[in-house]
């Protein structure tokens, strides 16, 4: 059997999904869509790193204080494993995205390549931020994580712009990128240990200039 067939169009179940989300979604809900696509844009990484730093240094509670700055520095390793990897899948396997497979079948609301579909990296990226995130937060939190993973996923579809495979296999690219990392960073302890210790430096630097 055909692995693409298996391993990425599910015997057909991926193109069918695709058009049941994309079609079903009402104009009226285009602008929610369109904010939970802008959640998964990557380019916000540096200010998920900068928002995690701050968190972890003016946290009353100083282990826990540590804990969210370590987590900021081992999303900042995942994200550019996982920007390096996303890219080479995206340029490697080429595959197309929905307007290039299904014509004016596919309502596609944003202007995007016609190829370079698999994986999505707003799904990618918005795994990333879960699991960065996850071990320091509370139920409500995770709650809010769970949702905003599933709201980008299903934006990138509804808007046209990919496949639920795409979306799939970005959540896992995301995932593993952040296993891996964290296992490196364990591995060579340094890795983390010092953008952490860096990151420190630089707050108290900052915030001494401001008290000037």
């Amino acid at each position: 059997m055909n692995l693409k067939l298996l391993a990425y169009d599910w015997l057909g179940l991926n193109q069918l999904l695709f058009e049941g989300i994309n079609a079903a979604t009402p104009a009226s809900l285009e602008p929610l869509v369109r904010v939970g696509s802008a959640l998964g844009n990557y380019w916000a990484a540096p200010l998920v790193v900068a928002a995690l730093l701050f968190w972890g240094r003016r946290c009353a509670d100083v282990e826990h204080g540590a804990r969210i700055i370590d987590r900021a520095v081992l999303f900042g390793w995942a994200f550019l494993s996982a920007f390096a990897i996303t890219s080479a899948l995206k340029w490697g396997l080429d595959l197309p995205r929905p307007g290039t497979v299904l014509g004016q079948a596919a309502h596609v609301l944003v202007p995007e390549e016609p190829t370079h579909g698999f994986p999505s990296g707003h799904s990618v990226y918005a795994m990333l931020v879960v699991a960065a995130m996850w071990p320091i937060v509370a139920a409500p939190g995770r709650g809010m994580l769970l949702l905003g993973l599933l709201g980008v996923g299903y934006s990138r579809v509804a808007l046209g712009a990919h496949f639920p495979a795409d979306v799939v296999g970005g959540w896992m690219v995301g995932l593993a990128c952040f296993v891996a990392a964290n296992g490196l960073t364990r591995r060579i302890p340094m890795l983390r240990s010092a953008p952490h210790a860096l990151a420190l430096r630089l707050f108290a630097l900052s915030r001494h200039r401001a008290t000037k």
